[in-house]
């Protein structure tokens, strides 16, 4: 459950972790199914509204997805520089966000980073979409953080919110197509999120989780905070981690394995992801 500052008298305000973004060559996401066999089941994405981007997903059981996203190799630079994520290195993670059950509930959110006085808060939400391949048209609105002069925060830094405006059960259809969260490698779900961070402001940030998340712990120096899925009773750490680093930043991912599990994957080359037994 999150902080007990936001209204949960019904549980839709209630933080859901919704999806991890991976930035991919467009080429080395038209070859994705080969690259990930033997590993993970990947299902379809689609095109995004602006045009820029496409998607392909992979969906676990505990309703969170990773999102394999790429540009089309026709975009215009100039145009992929103005993306949120064009400057971004492929072949990492960039990103991650959460949601809730319902868009109205996105205002408490809004409320409580503000209250926190991080010099961060969540602007209001920006609509978005993409079409799946069978043509069903996607909505949601996205809500990204910023410093109080409108400058965005790093990606990643903070989680950004996806709001969907159509079911989400469209969007990520892990219970209708269970046969797509059947990985080989035995993942069922995301354990971790770890944010490694300059730091510079890195305890702003920090307050921001704290206003979102459940009250911190500390363990070896970092702080962390659970986060909950979309599907009920699936085990796994659900631990978000805040450190910081001499430089750049670093986004890493743990998976919620089976027995059988390997301690590692390696999702793309030199993008390891552990799962966790």
């Amino acid at each position: 459950m999150a902080n007990s500052s936001i209204s949960l008298s019904n549980g839709t305000a209630k933080p859901l972790l919704d999806h991890i973004v991976i930035l991919v060559e467009h080429n080395t996401l038209t070859g994705i199914d080969e690259r990930l066999h033997g590993m993970f089941t990947v299902a379809p994405g689609g095109r995004h509204a602006d045009g820029l981007t496409w998607n392909r997903l992979i969906l676990f059981e505990d309703g969170v997805y990773i999102e394999l996203i790429a540009f089309f190799d026709t975009v215009d630079p100039d145009e992929r520089k103005k993306h949120r994520w064009g400057t971004l290195p492929e072949g990492t993670i960039i990103d991650w966000a959460c949601s809730l059950h319902e868009e109205k509930d996105f205002v408490c959110i809004q409320r409580e980073v503000l209250k926190a006085k991080s010099g961060w808060l969540y602007s209001d939400p920006v609509p978005g979409g993409r079409e799946r391949p069978d043509g069903t048209v996607l909505e949601w609105a996205i809500g990204a953080a910023t410093a109080a002069d409108g400058t965005p925060v790093f990606p990643g830094t903070l989680p950004f919110w996806c709001l969907d405006r159509t079911p989400r059960k469209l969007r990520v259809p892990y219970e209708s197509s269970p046969e797509l969260t059947n990985h080989p490698s035995g993942a069922k779900g995301v354990s971790r999120v770890v944010i490694e961070t300059p730091q510079v402001d890195v305890s702003h940030f920090r307050d921001v989780y704290k206003a979102i998340f459940e009250p911190e712990r500390n363990e070896s120096g970092a702080s962390s905070w659970h986060f909950d899925v979309p599907s009920e009773d699936h085990a796994g750490r659900h631990e978000i981690s805040l450190s910081s680093r001499s430089e750049g930043q670093v986004l890493k991912l743990a998976l919620v394995g089976g027995p059988d599990s390997p301690s590692f994957v390696e999702l793309l080359p030199g993008l390891l992801v552990k799962l966790d037994r």
